[in-house]
């Protein structure tokens, strides 16, 4: 059976590159919904790393977000105790 041929075809690789719009520091709602359109527009390439985890901080901050991170605890809580064997207290 014959060998495939290698595809001279050169591959992209991931490198880092200067941000297609610059952030504002420091970051209100605005700039990050700002940067969200864009990275919506472009695609997650168009962001640096850097400017993800701001955003990601910044959401993080939230009261919205606080309240649905205790929310979700509680429901993973409750879903554990479900999944744990019923003991008598009573022998």
């Amino acid at each position: 059976m014959p060998s495939r041929k290698k595809k001279s075809v050169p591959q992209r690789f991931i490198c880092a590159r200067t941000p297609l719009t610059p952030m504002r520091e420091p970051l209100t709602r605005a700039e990050v919904d700002r940067l969200q359109a864009h990275m919506r527009k472009h695609g997650p390439a168009g962001l640096t790393m850097r400017q993800h985890n701001a955003i990601w901080d910044f959401l993080f901050e939230t009261p919205e977000s606080q309240e649905w991170i205790s929310d979700m605890v509680e429901q993973i809580k409750s879903g554990q105790m479900a999944t744990q064997p019923w003991t008598s207290s009573k022998k």
